[in-house]
């Protein structure tokens, strides 16, 4: 039901902790005439209307009816909305290109959308906060695709070479959970952070995005019990360390999983209590964010020795041994330590970033 003038006007003046010889004060009035508005259902003048509507802190339309009416939408808002379908939807149609369409074909459309997309938000709508923040988000997830896809175009072209004889001494063919794929995704997947940087960045430049996107950051060296997680990052890469050793006991190979699961769980724990404690949301987040990612390192290891179960000789592993009759010592390559250096890199990133 909608308010008589009097209630809104009575309303709106103890919104503001004015008492009705303040609010005559403020307009030049006596206190009989605001007593007359607020009591008797009178109007006050004309010339009235928009200081007493200053003084409250609301529109004329506020006072007079403040039932909204429904904004129709002009061509900005619709440039707006349009601009929006450029940049977002660009994303969802690279996804359905990719399925047909080279991976080249598809991200330069997709390239184009976001583009006219910015373009219309530069002439034809206010900037928005939230197109850049979507576009960012967009863009992000479609780099991260186009990494997948070009880890798979990878995998591909090296089983084609391998089964054509074209690649000397690579005996193994690749999956996508094999050790050396896994590292090239995760260096295709930093490359897709830093292009999606550059993209956005490129565009606010060209087409002047007003304002960050993002409050100012700055970054700062983790301390204290911040740096925790890098010493459990460092536990991991001391415990397949171990497993590069010439001799361990035998139990140490047979729960090597189990062993490595238990350590995760014990670090995991650890930074929780710590850094819980203390309250370090952020460092905490991180951290487990980076032992969750360690995991990625089980496919990043070798067997080049057998161990035989009777005897307790060492054998230099090929396929032609029948593994039930020995041991498997699977080995730690190379990549796994610079997979958990990249790791202890990317904590100390996201754990320093502040906000100013």
């Amino acid at each position: 039901m909608e308010q008589p003038f009097s209630d809104r006007l009575k309303r709106y003046r103890k919104a503001k902790n004015l008492t009705q010889q303040e609010l005559a004060d403020a307009l030049g009035v006596s206190n009989k005439s605001v007593s007359r508005w607020e009591s008797e259902g009178g109007y006050p003048d004309i010339p009235l209307l928009v200081p007493l509507a200053l003084t409250l802190g609301v529109t004329v339309d506020d006072l007079l009816d403040d039932e909204k009416p429904v904004r129709t939408l002009t061509r900005a808002d619709w440039q707006s909305l349009l601009s929006f379908v450029f940049a977002l939807g660009g994303g969802l149609l690279f996804y359905l290109l990719s399925q047909f369409t080279p991976l080249p074909v598809s991200y330069a459309v997709y390239l184009a959308c976001l583009v006219y997309g910015a373009w219309l938000q530069q002439y034809y709508a206010r900037h928005s906060r939230w197109f850049w923040l979507g576009a960012a988000g967009m863009n992000l997830a479609v780099n991260l695709s186009a990494a997948f896809n070009l880890t798979a175009i990878y995998v591909a072209a090296y089983n084609f070479l391998l089964i054509n004889g074209w690649l000397k001494n690579a005996r193994l063919s690749l999956g996508l959970f094999n050790g050396q794929t896994i590292l090239a995704a995760i260096v295709l997947t930093v490359l897709a952070l830093l292009v999606t940087v550059g993209t956005v960045t490129a565009l606010r430049v060209r087409f002047g995005g007003a304002g960050p996107v993002l409050p100012a950051l700055t970054w700062r060296m983790p301390r204290g019990r911040a740096l925790l997680p890098l010493a459990g990052l460092a536990l991991l890469a001391g415990f397949w360390g171990l497993y590069t050793l010439p001799r361990l006991p035998v139990w140490c190979w047979q729960q090597q999983g189990a062993l490595f699961a238990a350590l995760l769980v014990v670090l995991a724990v650890a930074c929780g209590l710590a850094l819980g404690r203390k309250k370090a949301w952020q460092a905490l987040a991180c951290g487990w964010g980076a032992l969750l990612l360690s995991t990625a390192v089980w496919p990043l290891r070798q067997l080049r020795q057998v161990q035989s179960l009777s005897s307790g000789e060492l054998y230099t592993w090929t396929e032609n041994i029948r593994m039930e009759y020995y041991l498997g010592l699977w080995r730690p390559s190379p990549a796994l330590f610079a997979v958990l250096g990249l790791l202890a890199v990317l904590y100390l990133a996201l754990a320093g970033i502040r906000k100013k």
